[in-house]
């Protein structure tokens, strides 16, 4: 791997730093750049950034060259970063005075008034020091008097967003680290350890709130860049200085990766080990994460270890529940997870020894890693065990992790171009990283769990989805949802990945095993009662009458092209005509509740909204609404997503249709179905997501619509600032 990838790879990549790459993409951004095209000159810039050697010239003017991207972008503080790091690098004396100029524009948009003066003061001194000809001279003035004038009119302001995290719910937990005081962690036969609440919570408590002991980021859907140590998204990158695979948010990131990880890493990252390994990448970065840290001592009265066995045993003998006091080292947390060796096959357990050991092999013949670890372990071992400890530790986090692991969400804006709906942007939940918490690892599964996971960056913060009165137990779920399989589908999972046969109430409720068949059952034709299959027939549960599935299909089949018809419509009319006749066949053929009844009203909405008829729009989102409350619950991330759904064109009613009659009604119920949206946004995704904010202002923007409806003297103001807020 190292000979194939550890290189240059083409006339545009290489694995390590190449001050010609980093020319060619600097071209590109600079053609996209003159193209007014500023989006495509950044991410070439960004490239730029990436591959030049950050000992040479090419690297600031490369930083310079994204910063007059951002300043476009109106990404001010990513700007002045850049900035900063272009003059730390040595950008030229000669060309700084452009540089300084630019720095002002950025204080100047964020208000920083003072800051602001300050920078122009700079500029115009270092441009005093050269020679500069006098079109360059002119030039420089008169962007010099611009700037002056744009501050004459600017505020000083604080503009600085500080994203603020919820504290836990009654203060944090003494006794069980990371962990709110209104829960206990317990130990018993039947749970195992597990987590009860010992006050009453509501919905919304943050019961946990923890950085991950380690964690690691993965590709995420359209290219977007995650902080390799904190895991922030969408980063202005500040690349490895070494690879042009790792990338962070800052320099203080890539200083605390490199220190914790990334000088081990580096030379993996480069030949591409670690996409190929996968769950292995975070067993490694335990490791890893570990000796950063160094090891712990054993508990008072422990022998001194003379071998990797010693040592191994020393660590699990402790009481598992009080290593979740704060005054714990937190390898103890992470070492005693839970493994099931014991109930896997034989075949895992020897495909994951044998990962270990390449693991370790990588570590040892391209790594300074076993030069290092001495000095991190508080005992005497040699060489031999220091291996098989190293080893041993390995194959044990990549135990843990199979059935501990943590796929860390955020929301991302994905754009797609679909030949029926058109160019659509929306928010979608991706992976950005794959971690561990320990202390939220305690909570045991259930297929109707009462807590919300949401992430911070790498934070992972914990809230309840429901109340829960004291001694109720704090149930997670491990993927299988009672609301998107059957109790035979959830069970056989849960059997494959963590080895046990799930008994919560979901799976003992034997009324409602089969609920989610609800969701592709057909209509009966008699009664319009769910159609499901009973062996070889397809039977209505109500009236036990027998469907004719061949009929049912060839009705959803004349649907389906009565639909294409309508995207090829030549009018208005025609179009509204054959989708309205497509979604009234379906509903015939399909039960009120079926998935793909669903998706054909939300298509035949998307085609009213597109058209103006926002009314028609918002009742079959509505009817939406019911269904998804019906299969996930009211405060599910379902509703939250089709609840925004709902505003959008809500708002877009009230911008288009300002005069109407009905428009301070359609105000209000704005209002209130922007607020749900909000509240069920910040409860699955947390108020710093971009997406709540955004709701928030619109929010606002609403209320003064609603507060200024009867005053038209307001409403041109209003309906701009509205336009400029809105996001459909």
């Amino acid at each position: 791997m190292k000979a194939t990838y550890a290189k240059k790879r083409s006339e545009s990549d290489t694995a390590t730093k190449c001050d010609e790459i980093a020319l060619l993409w600097r071209q590109k951004g600079n053609d996209k750049f003159r193209s007014n095209n500023i989006e495509a000159s950044y991410s070439y810039y960004s490239k730029s950034v990436t591959y030049a050697n950050q000992t040479g010239p090419m690297y600031p003017l490369a930083l310079a060259n994204r910063s007059a991207a951002l300043l476009r972008l109106k990404r001010n503080e990513d700007c002045l970063s850049d900035i900063k790091l272009a003059i730390s690098n040595g950008y030229p004396s000669e060309l700084r005075h452009k540089l300084l100029l630019r720095r002002a524009d950025c204080l100047i948009e964020l208000c920083r008034t003072v800051a602001a003066r300050e920078a122009l003061i700079e500029a115009k001194q270092h441009a005093a020091t050269l020679k500069l000809s006098m079109s360059h001279k002119g030039e420089f003035d008169r962007h010099l008097c611009d700037l002056e004038k744009k501050l004459e009119v600017v505020k000083d302001v604080d503009r600085s967003e500080e994203d603020e995290i919820p504290d836990f719910y009654m203060g944090e937990n003494e006794e069980f680290v990371s962990a709110s005081n209104a829960l206990q962690l317990k130990r018993s036969k039947a749970a195992g350890r597990h987590v009860v609440t010992k006050k009453a919570t509501k919905r919304g408590d943050v019961i946990f709130s923890e950085e991950p002991y380690a964690c690691v980021t993965l590709p995420n859907e359209g290219g977007r860049l995650v902080c390799e140590t904190c895991c922030r998204t969408d980063i202005n990158t500040v690349p490895c200085s070494v690879c042009s695979r790792s990338c962070y948010c800052s320099e203080t990131c890539r200083e605390h990766g490199l220190h914790t990880f990334h000088r081990w890493e580096c030379p993996g990252a480069q030949f591409d080990l670690f996409p190929t390994i996968g769950i292995a990448h975070l067993a490694l970065r335990v490791l890893l994460v570990s000796v950063s840290a160094g090891f712990p001592q054993l508990p008072l009265g422990a022998r001194t270890p003379t071998s990797a066995s010693d040592l191994f045993n020393g660590y699990a003998n402790v009481d598992n529940v009080q290593i979740y006091t704060r005054d714990t080292p937190p390898f103890y947390r992470m070492f005693n997870l839970v493994t099931n060796f014991d109930k896997m096959n034989s075949t895992d357990y020897i495909q994951y020894a044998l990962t270990a050991t390449m693991l370790t092999l990588y570590l040892e013949n391209f790594t300074t890693f076993f030069d290092d670890l001495p000095d991190k372990i508080p005992y005497t071992l040699n060489k031999s065990q220091l291996r098989l400890f190293s080893a041993s530790l390995l194959l044990r986090s990549l135990g843990q992790l199979v059935c501990n692991g943590h796929a860390a969400l955020s929301l991302a804006t994905i754009e797609e171009d679909d030949a029926k709906a058109g160019r659509t942007i929306s928010e979608r939940e991706v992976r950005r990283a794959t971690a561990i918490y320990p202390s939220a690892a305690m909570m045991n599964h259930s297929c109707d769990p009462n807590i919300v996971n949401t992430f911070y960056n790498s934070r992972l913060i914990v809230r309840c989805s429901r109340e829960m009165p004291v001694a109720t137990e704090v149930f997670n779920c491990y993927g299988p949802h009672r609301s998107r399989e059957t109790t035979a589908q959830r069970r056989a999972q849960l059997r494959a990945q963590y080895m046990f046969n799930c008994m919560c109430t979901a799976c003992l409720d034997t009324d409602r095993k089969d609920f989610v068949s609800l969701f592709t059952a057909y209509a009966c034709q008699t009664c319009k009662g769910p159609v499901l299959w009973c062996g070889k027939r397809a039977l209505c549960q109500q009236c036990h009458a027998e469907l004719q599935i061949d009929r049912a299909l060839s009705a959803i089949e004349k649907a389906e092209d009565l639909m294409d018809q309508a995207e090829r419509a030549a009018t208005v009319e025609e179009r509204f005509e054959k989708a309205h006749a497509a979604y009234k066949m379906k509903q015939q053929v399909w039960h009120r509740h079926h998935t793909s009844l669903r998706a054909a009203a939300d298509r035949l909405a998307r085609i009213y909204a597109d058209s103006g008829e926002f009314s028609r729009s918002v009742e079959l989102i509505k009817q939406n609404i019911q269904s998804l409350e019906y299969q996930f619950g009211s405060f599910s991330v379902e509703v939250a997503h089709e609840l925004r759904k709902l505003s959008d064109v809500m708002l877009e009613r009230l911008i288009n249709l300002p005069q109407s009659p009905e428009y301070r009604e359609w105000c209000l119920e704005a209002h209130k179905i922007i607020k749900k949206s909000i509240q069920l946004m910040d409860l699955n995704y947390g108020s710093w997501e971009p997406l709540v904010k955004r709701l928030k202002e619109q929010e606002s923007i609403v209320a003064s619509l609603l507060a200024h409806s009867r005053t038209p003297e307001h409403s041109d103001t209003i309906h701009n600032n509205l336009h400029y807020n809105l996001k459909i």
